[in-house]
C-alpha cells in the first residue's frame, strides 16, 4: 500500500509495562512479519526547510504539519516517504526504491524510469520529490531505533508497535547509518522521557473507528495521551545551537552510542 490513512496515539511505557501489554493484546494480534517475531531495526533520514520550519512545527504542535523522510531497514528497498499530520489524522505516502538507487534517484529524478513503479508509487514517488523542491529541504537529521510490531487479526487495519532504544544523530548528506559506527546520541534517556527512566514509545494505530481491544489497553493500564516525537528530540540532541531558540537539549551520547 502506498497511502495510508489511519489514526494514531501514542504513549511512554516503562519496560516493565511492555509484557503485561503485550499480554492484552495477543488474543487479537500476531507479530508483524517483518523481522524477527516481529521486531526490526529502524533507521530515518529526515529532511526540514532552511529555517527549520518541520521542526518547529512539530514542537509547537500545529495542528497540520508534515514529515520529509527516507526510511530503510537493515536489507530491502529504502521507502520516500512523506507524513501528513492533521489533529490525530495521519496520512501517509510511500515510495519503495531498491537501496542501490538511492541517492541518485533525487538527484538525478529522471530515474523513476526505470523502477517500475505503479501508478500509486508513482504518486508518491512525485510527492516526496516536489515536497522536497517545493520546500526547499535537505538532510536535518538521522532516527534510528528497535521496533516490536504486531498486526491486527481481528479489524481491516490495526497495528501496535513498541519503540525502543531510541538514538539520533546529526545528518551527514544523503546518507542512511543504520549500525553503531555512526555516533549515536540518545533519545530516551531517563531526563528527556520524562518517566524516570528510559522508556518505550508505544502506538496504538488504526483507521477512525478505534477497535475496542485498543480502547481496553488504554482504560486497563491508565495510559495517558503522551507524545514523543522522535524527529524533533533527535533535532534537539544533536543541535546544541537550539539551545539559543529556547529549546532544552542535553548531550547524551552513546560511544558508538553515547548517553
Amino acid at each position: 500500500m502506498s497511502t495510508i490513512e489511519r489514526y494514531e496515539m501514542k504513549y511512554r511505557l516503562m519496560p516493565h509495562q511492555v509484557e503485561d501489554v503485550r499480554a492484552v493484546i495477543k488474543p487479537f494480534c500476531r507479530p508483524d512479519e517483518a523481522g524477527e517475531n516481529g521486531c526490526y531495526t529502524i533507521s530515518s533520514l529526515y529532511f526540514d526547510t532552511p529555517d527549520q520550519r518541520l521542526y518547529r512545527e512539530t514542537r509547537t504542535r500545529v495542528p497540520r504539519r508534515f514529515k520529509i523522510r527516507v526510511r530503510r531497514y537493515k536489507s530491502g528497498p529504502y521507502f520516500l516517504e512523506v507524513k501528513r499530520r492533521m489533529m490525530d489524522i495521519v496520512r501517509k505516502t510511500r515510495c519503495p526504491i531498491p537501496a542501490d538507487r538511492w541517492p541518485s534517484i533525487i538527484h538525478d529524478p529522471r530515474e523513476w524510469t526505470t523502477l517500475g513503479l505503479n501508478p500509486e508509487q508513482q504518486l508518491a514517488y512525485d510527492t516526496f520529490i516536489n515536497t522536497v523542491l517545493q520546500t526547499m529541504s535537505t538532510p536535518n537529521t538521522v532516527v534510528r531505533y528497535e521496533r516490536e510490531a504486531w498486526v491486527s487479526t481481528s479489524d481491516d487495519y490495526g497495528r501496535v508497535t513498541f519503540d525502543y532504544n531510541i538514538v539520533g544523530a546529526a545528518a551527514t548528506g544523503m546518507e542512511i547509518p543504520i549500525d553503531d559506527k555512526q555516533c549515536w546520541y540518545r533519545e530516551d534517556a531517563p531526563r528527556r522521557f520524562g518517566l524516570g527512566g528510559s522508556g518505550i514509545v508505544l502506538e496504538l494505530k488504526s483507521t477512525t473507528s478505534v477497535p475496542f481491544w485498543m480502547t481496553d489497553v488504554v482504560n486497563r493500564f491508565n495510559l495517558k495521551r503522551m507524545g514523543f516525537s522522535k524527529y524533533a528530540t533527535s533535532v534537539e540532541v544533536t543541535r546544541p545551537e537550539l539551545r539559543h531558540m529556547g529549546v532544552s537539549t542535553w548531550t547524551d551520547r552513546v560511544g558508538g552510542i553515547s548517553s
